[in-house]
């Protein structure tokens, strides 16, 4: 019995943690090895979102999810701040909230 040949992805060093996300997006300038969603934010949610989540310290990169045409933005954070990243998202959404009512 033979197990499958597997081969590590050569180009992964040279492509980096950003070519998963989806193009046409920014960031807060902020890096990270992995990414996960988080949230879909409103045009209006952006800049709060990402400046708070700098100040925090945690990476974001918002972008147009893929497939399809839609008004909101995906979020995604570095994978090893997610937890803290929805405590600040949280947060910002209070405030927000609070702001307008």
């Amino acid at each position: 019995m033979s197990s499958p040949h597997h081969e590590p992805d050569g180009g992964f060093g040279e492509r980096g943690p950003m070519f998963w996300l989806p193009p046409g997006g920014f960031s807060n300038g902020l890096e990270a090895t992995n990414w996960a969603e988080l949230a879909d934010l409103g045009e209006g949610q952006l800049a709060d979102v990402l400046f708070t989540l700098a100040d925090a310290g945690i990476a974001g990169y918002v972008a147009h999810p893929t497939g399809g045409r839609t008004t909101k933005y995906r979020l995604w954070v570095d994978t090893l701040q997610y937890r803290r990243a929805e405590d600040v998202l949280m947060d910002v959404f209070r405030a927000h909230d609070h702001r307008n009512g």
